[in-house]
């Protein structure tokens, strides 16, 4: 437990940047102590390739220099997670290299999934969530979070969807064009995106309905001024879509409240359409409006963490997808043991903290998924399955060392040159070939499928490592042992002295 530190959570969304500083405190729970905001709009500044230009980039830049410098006033970690923006972008990687070179922060950009799981998270610390199914809704610049999840399960269901308010803003009214037929374009490309995933929510009774971000919190204030409401923490969907065309009407003549902020009015048009077709298709007819989201989360998902990322969210994450390939549990067990044995004995050496275990036994969980498209090269196999899915709790930078782990598990041993490794910082691809190391041996010890794990005794002598193994283990795994030997070497590289596999009492 961080009880008395403070974090810092940067979200780096479409339209605006956001920090929060926290301190945390006893019992899971924190505090804001400060916050800081500004509109850098990324969405504006993508080239014809989708790429980010120049000029946002420069924008990121400055927003960030100066979100450190308040970060590093409290002393504060900062965590940067980038959002639809960023992961739409080409050159995403180049970007996230820059900042952690020229700013010295790590930025971590996170997939739909992720981001919806965050948000979920953000409402969760304010209390709202209950035992019984709620929906989240997140409009932000450049996606559309829906969510349903309950206290004790997490995220039962989540959607990330690409319609967001800046980004429906500038698809269908740039330049200020409220047409009828402009309406109607984004509200039947706002319904297409909902009502394609609508079905997968329907199996839940929901209880209570939750939107969070600065879009909904300023639908909710406008149509609270329009039909002179004094609650403005609830909005309902009758009340959205006789509003409308006073919005359109408001922006157009500039007479929004003054409290709504310049670079949120132009957006404000598309996001009602956007909310209004969630709502219909989900048939809510009200929600209430929750003031945390996505950066809450991130201080909610850190606060009680051991190391830089949460641990239970990539456990989580691979143990479902081991379940839903239906991967052999006791033989991931039998690894499993052995590569935490293995990691025990060697992590001050290889300087592997707590999240490099975490990414470990998820590797173990894994680490024989590719078996279930061929028997001939699943580590391959195994790899583009991992880095191409949507796995809820990790995020891409993790997701690429997870993929990278079990890629070099068997057969070639890993350089740091491989494509592989493309756009990954040198700590991480360190980390990422230490561990690749030790699942290999764990594996191969554990080659026959048969019988207990191989529990080696690890003892260090002054120049070489003696494993141990129980007498009768050793002599019915004649074959895991001869596997072990052929690939012990990427580790022994890695430790820089000789491993030799003795039977205990030889």
């Amino acid at each position: 437990m961080n009880t008395g530190k403070h974090i810092a959570a940067v979200d780096m969304g479409t339209n605006s940047f956001h920090m929060i500083i926290a301190k945390a405190e006893a019992h899971g729970a924190f505090h804001i102590v400060d916050r800081m905001k500004h509109w850098v709009k990324l969405g504006d500044g993508v080239d014809k390739r989708g790429r980010l230009n120049e000029q946002a980039i420069a924008r990121m830049m400055e927003s960030l220099k100066f979100f450190k410098q308040l970060a590093e006033s409290y002393d504060a970690e900062i965590h940067c997670i980038a959002t639809s923006a960023m992961r739409d972008a080409p050159n995403r990687h180049m970007i996230a290299k820059r900042i952690r070179k020229e700013l010295g922060l790590v930025v971590e950009i996170v997939n739909g999934e992720e981001e919806a799981r965050l948000v979920f998270q953000g409402v969760r610390s304010e209390g709202y969530i209950r035992d019984e199914p709620a929906y989240i809704i997140d409009i932000g610049g450049g996606s559309t979070e829906v969510i349903v999840g309950n206290n004790p399960d997490g995220v039962l269901a989540a959607e990330s969807l690409d319609m967001g308010a800046r980004r429906y803003s500038r698809q269908f009214f740039a330049a200020g064009n409220y047409t009828a037929l402009q309406v109607k374009k984004c509200r039947a490309a706002a319904a297409s995106k909902i009502q394609a995933v609508a079905s997968e929510y329907k199996p839940f009774e929901v209880h209570a309905v939750y939107g969070t971000s600065g879009t909904i919190r300023s639908l909710a204030e406008v149509v609270a001024s329009f039909y002179a409401h004094e609650d403005n923490t609830h909005l309902t969907l009758r009340d959205l879509k006789k509003a409308l065309p006073k919005l359109i009407d408001a922006v157009k003549n500039n007479t929004l409240p003054s409290s709504i902020e310049p670079e949120r009015q132009a957006t404000l048009v598309a996001g009602c359409i956007i909310l209004k077709e969630v709502m219909r298709a989900l048939r809510i007819k009200s929600l209430r409006i929750c003031p945390s989201a996505l950066r809450e989360g991130i201080i909610f998902d850190r606060i009680a963490s051991t190391g830089r990322l949460p641990s239970r969210p990539i456990k989580a994450a691979s143990k479902a997808m081991a379940k839903r390939f239906n991967l052999n549990r006791t033989q991931i067990k039998r690894v499993t043991q052995t590569a935490e044995i293995i990691f025990k004995a060697y992590a001050k050496y290889l300087d592997l903290n707590e999240e490099a275990y975490r990414l470990l036994i998820a590797a173990c969980q894994l680490h024989e998924i590719g078996l279930t498209m061929s028997h001939k090269k699943i580590h391959l196999h195994g790899s583009y399955i991992i880095g191409n899915s949507n796995l809820t709790g990790i995020t891409q930078r993790q997701q690429q060392m997870l993929a990278a782990i079990v890629r070099f598990h068997r057969k070639t041993s890993p350089s740091n040159k491989h494509i592989a490794f493309k756009g990954m910082r040198s700590k991480d691809t360190r980390v990422t070939i230490a561990l690749a190391a030790i699942l290999r041996l764990a594996a191969a010890l554990n080659r026959t499928k048969s019988g207990e794990a191989a529990q080696p005794e690890i003892i260090e002598k002054k120049n070489k490592w003696l494993w141990l193994f129980d007498a009768q283990w050793f002599d019915e795994h004649d074959v895991c042992i001869w596997n072990g030997e052929q690939e012990k070497r990427p580790l022994i590289k890695l430790i820089g002295k000789p491993i030799h596999l003795k039977k205990k009492g030889s």
